[in-house]
């Protein structure tokens, strides 16, 4: 089989000429899984007596036994061929079965022209998505085609797979041949969503604006305008994501693929405007319910909506709006009238909890980073929580260059885990500064982000810093996320009274 598709031809050129910097070649997944294959086999062999690596070669084209398959249709994909063929050891993905349940499909349904015409557009529609998923690690393959399933069938994601293979493509289906138009139809313009979404599902996951980038024959480029707000919106929408487990994506992926389909076509379903107070609603609706109130709920309201929009869509029936969208009033109160602020409340101070807000997770970073963005849009602190960390501005475990007094403090583990204590950091700096005195601290805090200086204007970090940290966080908490239209001022105060009378 030539190397001719997929990086492949670059990256055996890599390998071949001893390129010292391989990942710059990894540029999709056949690349990706040639180059790891050698660097495996070169750290297997590499303390392999000469003569040993003599007899593997003599094996190697003496005795294995090789097949031969050639392919005369040029309708058949072949690296689909070869991967239901040889696997790579492993089970196909999803997205492969599927491609190979559509050509199935297409013999079932189509006369020799159609089907000509049909398994040419499966083989270009993967081609994109290949294309666009590129520098996507495998996982992404099923997430992507769980997602997508979700908007276009309004089908709970975990039934993905069951959707595609046995309710709409059925291996084992007879079809009416009175039908047979309507099917193909049917594959055809799944196969047009199918694409837009995967260059949608790549830009959502790292906002290059390239990846939404239609570029038509002559050589006219067609982008969904996206404006720094959006951006910034869209920005924390990935964040969240991590925090309510994808719980949006859906409802995202519909949105955008409506967009670009619709700008392809000369439309734009949604104005600028729309789109921007949906996901303003969504951030404050997904850090107050998920975050704050720290509940499970309404995850499949979002794909009801998803599907919603995009069948309104195609059908001609206008948007959804900010009042189609769960409510937050419902959300985040309980049938006893108990709010998010009471979880909260009760999360950080329940037994089951001994490390307080350092046990708020995904919340407390996504919180300490948007506290980061207020002050400093242009910050270089990261929420990716393989960068930064959570540092304890008191150590836990203090060591020398601290009293007796502060070691006590870090044993009472509503100071030493207080809200005021917790610092968004790099892994680096975290892992470098540890259990140092403040004095040290504050040299390296001078230096870094505008939470690392404010807390560095201290010229100690004691209780009295460490409370009126808490209370400013927790401000700025309220404030943001605007807490008061939902509970009121005595419900806020006497949240605020609780968690910080606790310090002392």
């Amino acid at each position: 089989m030539k190397l001719l598709y997929y990086g492949l031809n670059e990256a055996f050129r890599a390998i071949m000429g001893e390129e010292k910097d391989l990942e710059r070649f990894k540029t999709s997944f056949y690349a990706k899984n040639l180059i790891d294959a050698c660097a495996f086999f070169k750290e297997k062999i590499s303390d392999t007596p000469m003569e040993t690596l003599e007899n593997m070669f003599d094996a190697l084209i003496k005795k294995m036994l090789f097949s031969v398959v050639e392919l005369n249709d040029n309708r058949i994909d072949p690296f689909s061929s070869f991967e239901t063929i040889n696997n790579r050891g492993k089970d196909l993905s999803t997205l492969e079965l599927f491609k190979n349940r559509l050509h199935f499909v297409a013999h079932k349904i189509c006369d020799e022209e159609d089907l000509e015409n049909l398994q040419q557009e499966i083989n270009d529609t993967y081609t994109r998505i290949y294309h666009d998923l590129r520098h996507f690690k495998d996982d992404h393959l099923e997430g992507f085609l769980k997602h997508f399933v979700a908007y276009y069938y309004g089908e709970n994601s975990n039934k993905f797979k069951e959707r595609l293979l046995e309710m709409e493509f059925n291996a084992h289906k007879k079809y009416d041949d009175a039908n047979l138009d309507d099917e193909y139809e049917k594959i055809n313009e799944l196969l047009f969503y199918l694409s837009y979404s995967s260059k949608v599902w790549n830009f959502l996951h790292t906002l290059d604006e390239k990846a939404i980038t239609i570029i038509f024959n002559d050589n006219k480029e067609l982008e969904i305008e996206i404006t720094p707000k959006t951006r910034t919106l869209l920005d924390k929408m990935r964040r969240l994501n991590a925090l309510s487990d994808n719980a949006f994506l859906p409802l995202l992926l519909s949105l955008f693929t409506i967009q670009l389909v619709g700008k392809s076509a000369n439309e734009q379903p949604y104005t600028t405007k729309e789109l921007e107070g949906l996901l303003e609603y969504l951030e404050r609706f997904g850090f107050l319910i998920y975050g704050v109130a720290g509940k499970n709920t309404a995850k499949n309201k979002w794909i009801e909506l998803a599907f919603r929009a995009f069948q309104a869509y195609k059908e001609g029936e206008g948007n959804i709006a900010i009042e189609d969208l769960p409510t937050l009033e419902k959300n985040f109160f309980n049938k006893h009238n108990n709010g998010g602020l009471e979880f909260l409340e009760e999360n950080i101070h329940s037994k089951k909890k001994p490390r307080k807000w350092y046990e708020w997770g995904k919340a407390l970073n996504y919180l300490l980073y948007e506290y980061e963005l207020y002050h400093n849009p242009e910050t270089t602190l990261n929420f990716d929580g393989s960068i930064e960390s959570i540092e304890h501005i008191l150590p836990q475990n203090p060591d020398q260059g601290y009293s007796a007094k502060e070691k006590s403090w870090a044993k009472n583990p509503h100071i030493a885990h207080a809200l005021g204590n917790l610092l968004l950091i790099s892994k680096n700096a975290n892992s470098s500064l540890s259990n140092k005195p403040f004095e040290e601290k504050r040299k390296a805090y001078l230096k870094g982000s505008y939470s690392e200086k404010e807390v560095a204007k201290n010229a100690s970090f004691g209780v009295v810093e460490i409370q009126e940290r808490s209370e400013k966080l927790l401000d700025f908490l309220i404030m943001r996320y605007n807490i008061a239209e939902l509970v009121g001022e005595n419900a806020i105060k006497a949240f605020k009274n609780a968690l910080l009378k606790e310090i002392k």
